[in-house]
């Protein structure tokens, strides 16, 4: 049975459900400064600077593969923005960089969205949504989508581990240029999964006793931390110098 209060044993990773880094509000206020700077008409400089802060913490997070893909995916499009014009002035290469400029923020976005997802510790978001007494219909829904995701990719992984153990998709190319056979061994058997485990996230709403109406209580209260510091004084440190390229 999944609980939708602390995580079921072999879901998610040891970054998100056994270290508490930060409260998950300060991280969801993280990744929000961050996507609305961003954004923002700032500097190449400063987005630069984000991005190489976001990088440390995939670094300390994440996988190497993982960090590793994203930094290449990075640097790709740092070359065409920077280097692209040097060695190719035309109309196109001026598109691929104007492609490039916004393709370099958005990758800073995504990055932001892993390092934020892999510092939450799940059971503290129902914590602190319980905290803040969360009303049912808010509460319910946001615990079932932090649930539901790390279920699905491991549910997915699964499956594609178990096709090429079969040898029913030898390349990763397969997926590509055999789209019916893909729909086949990997799209049908997923949509099992995930029915499977929506079913189960809805079994535990239930044991759980979210729809009565009684105030919830949590085990697991959220403080503020040495985490949750450092990650305030580096937006205040962002906005500060965004504040400053704007005046």
């Amino acid at each position: 049975m999944v609980s939708l209060g602390r995580p079921p044993d072999g879901v998610g990773s040891a970054s998100t459900n056994q270290r508490h880094i930060a409260d998950p509000r300060t991280l969801t206020l993280m990744f929000i400064v961050v996507n609305v700077l961003l954004t923002s008409n700032g500097s190449s400089e400063f987005a630069l600077a984000i991005n190489a802060l976001i990088s440390i913490g995939l670094v300390l997070l994440t996988s190497p593969k993982i960090w590793l893909s994203w930094a290449v995916f990075i640097l790709f499009w740092l070359s065409c923005l920077y280097l692209l014009p040097l060695v190719w002035e035309s109309s196109v290469s001026a598109f691929l960089v104007f492609i490039a400029f916004w393709m370099f923020r958005f990758s800073g976005i995504f990055g932001i969205a892993v390092v934020a997802f892999q510092a939450a510790d799940i059971s503290r978001i129902g914590a602190a949504l319980t905290q803040m007494r969360a009303p049912t219909f808010v509460y319910v829904p946001i615990m079932v989508v932090v649930r539901f995701f790390p279920m699905a990719l491991q549910e997915f992984t699964a499956i594609v581990e178990a096709m090429k153990l079969r040898n029913l998709i030898p390349r990763t190319s397969t997926l590509l240029f055999h789209p019916l056979r893909t729909a086949e061994y990997l799209i049908i058997p997923f949509l099992a999964s995930a029915a499977r485990i929506a079913d189960n996230l809805s079994a535990a709403v239930i044991m759980k006793g979210l729809g009565a109406q009684k105030q919830r209580s949590t085990t697991w209260p959220t403080h503020f931390g040495l985490g949750d510091a450092l990650i305030i004084f580096i937006l205040i440190v962002l906005l500060s110098w965004r504040i400053w390229e704007a005046v």
